[in-house]
């Protein structure tokens, strides 16, 4: 009797890597929006001219909402790689939202439209299925 392959593919590990760069990137940015209102409120300038003062509460909601997207990220780059099936729909149902996301926000969401293509074409892989159907 021969043992399956429980190699992890090249594609399901950048998946992971990406995974958890995005993390990452959320919990920096969730702990700065967190701690804003303790400072001086940071101002945005519309494409008019007219600067606004981001209120504390809407820093405070967004900087909370950032970290618990972070857990999740966390959370879902442990299951992919485990090889959960459940990560695999889950990476390919956030692809999606974000390459529909991506096209909303050109020409500055192109980087954000090609990896996740990329994330979409590499999950559907036929090495990616067979990792995250694997018996456990």
């Amino acid at each position: 009797m021969s043992t399956p392959d429980t190699r992890r593919p090249g594609g399901v590990t950048f998946i992971i890597v990406l995974i958890w760069l995005s993390a990452i990137v959320n919990a920096a940015l969730g702990v700065w929006l967190v701690l804003a209102p303790f400072g001086q409120n940071p101002t945005i300038t519309d494409a008019l001219g007219n600067t606004y003062e981001l209120p504390g509460f809407w820093l405070f909601v967004n900087g909370a909402l950032s970290l618990l997207l972070a857990f999740l990220y966390v959370w879902l780059a442990n299951a992919a790689g485990r090889g959960l099936a459940g990560a695999q729909v889950i990476i390919q149902a956030l692809a999606v939202i974000n390459i529909v996301f991506g096209l909303f926000r050109l020409p500055y969401g192109w980087v954000a439209l090609v990896l996740n293509v990329l994330v979409l074409v590499l999950a559907s892989g036929s090495s990616a299925k067979a990792w995250f159907t694997k018996l456990e």
